[in-house]
C-alpha cells in the first residue's frame, strides 16, 4: 500500500515540474529520484509500441476485409456480365432498324492505379476486371485453382495505404449510388391489380393512377398528384429519364391469348397491372396521358390563374371519365357549347368538378360494380336508374341523407330515408321496415323510436323502386359521407358530390370533420341539437347549402389543403416578384424537362390542342417546350425513340395496332412483332430509366395491362417485390 501511494505523490510531482519537492504524507517524506524517471519513461514507450502494433493489426484487418470486398464486389459485377449475355436474344438480324445499345463497355470501376510518384515498376495494380497478382506460393494448387475460377484473387490480400484510401472512396461512391436508386413498390391495392391474381379477385387500378405515377416522375416531390394509393415512388428524382409505349388497340385478352409470345416483354416486366380505360369513344388515351408534361410545362401559368397547381388539376379533371366505362351511361355526341358558358346561373365554376372520380369513389368505399373483389361485394346491389344520361353543368341535385338501426345481422340497416331538392324541398320521406328485427334504435344518433317503427310495412325493395322513378337520369346525389346512406340503400349511383371530401377544415385529407362543424362554420346554423336524435330533412339541406354556398364561391372554397397551396404561392409571389418562376420550381430547372410525343399518322384535335396550349405557356422558352413528331409506321415510330428518348425527361410514343392483326391467323405474328418493338426500346432506356408500356383495350375488350420497370446499369428491371408492407 505504501508503495503504491509513493508511486502516485510521485507522479503528482512530475506533473507540477517540482522534481526536487517534498510531501509529507503518513509521516513519510519522499524524494524524487533519477531512476524512476527513467522507468517510467520506458513504461510508457512499451505501452505506446504495444497500442501502435495493436492499431496496426486493426489497420491491417481493415484493408484485408476492404480488399475481399473487392473482390466480392468484383464477382458479383462478373455474374451480372454473364447474366445479360446469356438473356440477349439470338436473333441478330436489324430489321432495318438503327442499332441502338444502352449496354456500356465494361470497365474498371475499382482500379487503383500506384502512385504516380512511386518508382517501383512492379507495385500492384488492383483492377475489378484485371489480370491477377502471383499467388502465394504456400497456397495448395487446388485452391489457387478455385480462387481464379471465381475471380478472388484479383485483389491483393494487403493494400498500400494510397490503394486503401482510393479503393475506399470508390466504395463509398458506389454506397450512394445505391442509396439514391430509384424503386417502385406495390401497395395492397397495386398488389391485388396484378395480372398473376385470379380475374375474380382482381381488381385494377384507373388509367389515372398511371397518370400521377408518371406526374411524380416528371415534377417530383412537388407533384400535385403523387401514386400513393396503389404504389410507393421513392428516389424519383433520380430516375435519368421516362419512356412510355402507348399501344392503343391492344387488350388484355390479346396479350393474355398471345402470352407466350411476348418473350421479351415477360423477361423485362414483373410488375404487369391491369388498367381501366376511359370508353374508346371518349378519345385517345395519348389524350390523357399528354395532360402530365401539360401541366409540368404550364406549372407557373396554371398558378396564376387558380392559385396552385392542385386547384388546377381538380378544375381540369373530368371525373366521369372512368365512371363511363363501370357504369350504364348512354353515349352522347360531345357539346359543342363551352364549358364556362354553359354554368348554373349560380354557379362560378362548373358542379360537374366537385363530383367524386372512380378512383375516389373507391377509396372512400362508395358502392361502385368495379370487377373483383369490389363486384362481389356489391353484386346484390341495384342502380339507380337502369341507364343513366352524361352529367352536364345544369344537372339538377339532390340532398340525401339516411338513418339507421342496428339489427340482429349486426349492421347498420335502413329505416328513414329523405331527400330534398336544390330549392330545399322535400320531394321523398320515409319510414322503412328493415329485413332483420331490430336490436338496438341508435335513437340519439338516428331519433328513430319504438314507437315510430310500430306501423312501418314499407320494405327496402319498395323504397329502392320509388327512389328509382324520382331521380332524373343526370341527378347529382349530395350528401355527407354519403357512402354509407348508399351502402344502407343498397344502391349505386355514378354521380355524387360528398361534402366530406369537399370540404375540409382540418388541413389533412383523411381527416373528416363533421357536418354539425361544417354547418356551423359555414352556414351558421346549429344542427343535430336534438335530443331525440338526427333529423336527416335537416341534414339533407344542409349539405346542399354547404354544396351550393362552395359553387357560389370557388374551388378551393371551405377546404384548408387548397387554401394553404394558393396562400403560400401568394406568399413567395409578393416576395418574389418576377423571380417566382425560377424560384417555385428551381427542382424542375434542375434538370432537363423536355418532352417528346411521337405519334403515327396526323395528331388528335384533342391532342394538337394541348400542344398549342404548351406553345403559349412557353413561348420564349423553347427547350421546354412539347415537341411532336409525326411518324408514317410503327417502326420508324420506334426508331424515331431510338434517337430522342435520352435527350428528354418524357417521350410517349403513341402506336395504333389495327385489329385485323390480332385476327386468329395473324395474332401470333403480330404479338411477336409488337414485342420486338418493346425489346428495341427497352434498349434505348438509360440507367435508372423508367419503361411504362400501355395496352390501350380493344373495341371488344376495354381492358388494358400496364407494365412497368427501372432499368439498373446490368439491363435488368428492377422494381421492389410485391410482398412490401404498408408504410
Amino acid at each position: 500500500m505504501q508503495n503504491s501511494v509513493k508511486c502516485l505523490l510521485f507522479q503528482l510531482l512530475r506533473l507540477v515540474h517540482l522534481p526536487q519537492r517534498v510531501s509529507k504524507m503518513c509521516g513519510t517524506i519522499l524524494y524524487a529520484q533519477p531512476g524512476q524517471n527513467e522507468c517510467l519513461t520506458n513504461r510508457r514507450t512499451k505501452m505506446k509500441n504495444q497500442v501502435s502494433s495493436k492499431q496496426h493489426e486493426r489497420n491491417e484487418k481493415k484493408k484485408k476485409k476492404l480488399a475481399a470486398l473487392a473482390n466480392l464486389i468484383q464477382m458479383n459485377d462478373r455474374d451480372r456480365a454473364e447474366r445479360i449475355h446469356e438473356v440477349e436474344p439470338a436473333d441478330k438480324e436489324d430489321d432495318d432498324f438503327i442499332a441502338v445499345c444502352s449496354k456500356r463497355k465494361p470497365r474498371n470501376r475499382l482500379t487503383i492505379m500506384p502512385d504516380s510518384s512511386s518508382t517501383s515498376s512492379n507495385e500492384a495494380i488492383v483492377a475489378a476486371n484485371g489480370n491477377a497478382d502471383e499467388a502465394d506460393s504456400d497456397e495448395p494448387e487446388i485452391k489457387r485453382i478455385r480462387n481464379n475460377s471465381a475471380g478472388g484473387d484479383n485483389v491483393p490480400s494487403t493494400l498500400t495505404q494510397d490503394q486503401y484510401k482510393t479503393l475506399s472512396l470508390e466504395l463509398r461512391r458506389r454506397k450512394r449510388e445505391l442509396e439514391s436508386v430509384p424503386t417502385l413498390h406495390l401497395r395492397e391495392m397495386g398488389r391485388r391489380a396484378q395480372l398473376e391474381i385470379p380475374q375474380q379477385e382482381r381488381t385494377p387500378i384507373f388509367l389515372t393512377d398511371i397518370q400521377h405515377l408518371l406526374m411524380s416522375a416528371l415534377i417530383g416531390k412537388k407533384s400535385p398528384c403523387v401514386p400513393d394509393r396503389w404504389c410507393a415512388a421513392e428516389k424519383f428524382l433520380s430516375l435519368s429519364h421516362s419512356v412510355v409505349l402507348i399501344l392503343e388497340g391492344l387488350s388484355l385478352y390479346h396479350y393474355i391469348s398471345n402470352e407466350s409470345r411476348f418473350e421479351a416483354t415477360n423477361r423485362i416486366f414483373d410488375t404487369k397491372l391491369e388498367v381501366v380505360l376511359p370508353p374508346q369513344d371518349e378519345g385517345k388515351i395519348i389524350d390523357e396521358i399528354a395532360q402530365i408534361p401539360l401541366t409540368n410545362v404550364q406549372a407557373q401559368k396554371l398558378i396564376n390563374e387558380h392559385g396552385s397547381l392542385e386547384s388546377a388539376v381538380e378544375l381540369s379533371k373530368d371525373p366521369t371519365l372512368f365512371v363511363k366505362t363501370i357504369f350504364p351511361i348512354e353515349k352522347q355526341a360531345p357539346s359543342m357549347q363551352d364549358e364556362a358558358t354553359d354554368l348554373h346561373p349560380d354557379d362560378k365554376f362548373p358542379r360537374t368538378k366537385l363530383l367524386l372520380s372512380a378512383l375516389q369513389m373507391v377509396d372512400e368505399g362508395y358502392p361502385i360494380p368495379l370487377q373483383g373483389e369490389l363486384h362481389a361485394r356489391f353484386q346484390t346491389y341495384m342502380f339507380t336508374k337502369k341507364s343513366y344520361t352524361p352529367v352536364t353543368n345544369r344537372s339538377p341535385m339532390f340532398g340525401v341523407d339516411c338513418e339507421m338501426c342496428r339489427t340482429v345481422s349486426g349492421e347498420n340497416e335502413l329505416t328513414r330515408i329523405s331527400i330534398v331538392d336544390e330549392e330545399y324541398r322535400t320531394v321523398y320521406e320515409t319510414l322503412v321496415r328493415p329485413v332483420n328485427e331490430i336490436v338496438d334504435y341508435l335513437t340519439q344518433y338516428s331519433g328513430i323510436t319504438p314507437d315510430l317503427m310500430e306501423s312501418v310495412t314499407k320494405k327496402l325493395s319498395e323504397v329502392q323502386s320509388e327512389v328509382s322513378a324520382l331521380l332524373p337520369p343526370d341527378a347529382i346525389l349530395v350528401g355527407q359521407s354519403l357512402n354509407s346512406d348508399l351502402n344502407a340503400m343498397r344502391m349505386m349511383h355514378p354521380y355524387v358530390i360528398d361534402t366530406s371530401v369537399c370540404f375540409n377544415i382540418s388541413g389533412v385529407r383523411k381527416r373528416k370533420s363533421k357536418l354539425k362543424h361544417l354547418a356551423k362554420m359555414f352556414l351558421q346554423e346549429s344542427i343535430q341539437e336534438n335530443e331525440d336524435g338526427h333529423d336527416s330533412i335537416e341534414d339533407s339541406r344542409a349539405t346542399l347549402k354547404l354544396v351550393k354556398m362552395k359553387l357560389a364561391n370557388s374551388i378551393e372554397f371551405g377546404d384548408e389543403i387548397l387554401t394553404q397551396r394558393k396562400r403560400i404561392h401568394e406568399v413567395i409571389r409578393a416576395s418574389a416578384g418576377d423571380g417566382i418562376a425560377n424560384n417555385l420550381f428551381a427542382h424542375v430547372a434542375k434538370r432537363d424537362k423536355r418532352t417528346a410525343i411521337v405519334t403515327v399518322g396526323d395528331l388528335q384535335p384533342g391532342l394538337k390542342e394541348i400542344i398549342r396550349k404548351a406553345e403559349q405557356a412557353t413561348p420564349k422558352d423553347s427547350s421546354k417546350a412539347v415537341q411532336v413528331h409525326e411518324v408514317s409506321s410503327s417502326k420508324e415510330a420506334v426508331r424515331k425513340v431510338n434517337e430522342i428518348a435520352m435527350e428528354n425527361a418524357l417521350t410517349i410514343a403513341n402506336l395504333i395496332v389495327p385489329e385485323r392483326d390480332f385476327l386468329v391467323e395473324s395474332a401470333e405474328r403480330s404479338a411477336a412483332k409488337l414485342d420486338k418493338f418493346i425489346e428495341r426500346m427497352w434498349s434505348t432506356v438509360a440507367h435508372n430509366g423508367l419503361f411504362l408500356v400501355l395496352m390501350g383495350g380493344s373495341a371488344e375488350c376495354q381492358k388494358g395491362v400496364a407494365k412497368i420497370a427501372i432499368k439498373r446499369l446490368n439491363g435488368i428491371s428492377a422494381v421492389a417485390p410485391i410482398n412490401f408492407g404498408e408504410s
